[in-house]
């Protein structure tokens, strides 16, 4: 697979997610940071050639539920590298960094 790819897909899926208001740059992507428009900045996914295990970086809306976005953007993100890939992901790991104004 092309780099950068699944994380390109992880970061459309987040985009479903109502209250996961953007995606932090992680520090081993600050390159990508500077691109307002990728959507793969604070996602890095490790794949074999069976499995996926994927960690995301988010920001959430002030206001939500910050726990039940966690488990939509795990079921949303997993939903879509399984589908489009046929891998099985093992991991899918939220971190949220802060907390934005919608």
């Amino acid at each position: 697979m092309k780099p950068g790819l699944l994380e390109m897909i992880a970061g459309i899926a987040l985009l479903k997610v109502e209250g996961a208001s953007g995606i932090a740059a992680r520090r081993d992507h600050e390159e990508r940071a500077a691109k307002k428009k990728d959507l793969a900045k604070g996602i890095r996914c490790q794949a074999t050639e069976e499995a996926v295990r994927a960690d995301l970086d988010i920001m959430v809306g002030y206001g939500k539920d910050m726990h039940e976005v966690a488990m939509a953007v795990q079921r949303e993100v997993a939903a879509a590298l399984e589908n489009m890939t046929g891998l099985r992901v093992d991991e899918v790991n939220v971190n949220i960094v802060g907390v934005t104004a919608i």
